[in-house]
């Protein structure tokens, strides 16, 4: 998943865009827990990507995220 479909999923889940840039963190983004949740639920489920929710948890910025779900991608 590139950085701009990242996005493009993160404000689908209510997010500005103008707060998503690679090196947002996770609170500068707007990813509180409960959208974490919701995020790690979307990409199991429509995108087949098993991203664990404690990774996604420790993962500081976007680009961190981005790179958690490139590494899950082929996970299946």
């Amino acid at each position: 998943m590139t950085f701009d479909e990242l996005k493009t999923l993160l404000v689908s889940l209510g997010l500005d865009p103008a707060d998503i840039t690679p090196e947002s963190t996770r609170e500068e983004a707007g990813l509180d827990s409960l959208l974490l949740t919701e995020l790690a639920l979307v990409l199991r489920k429509e995108q087949g990507v098993p991203v664990p929710e404690e990774e996604l948890y420790a993962a500081p910025t976007v680009a961190a995220i981005e790179g958690l779900v490139s590494r899950y991608a082929g996970v299946v």
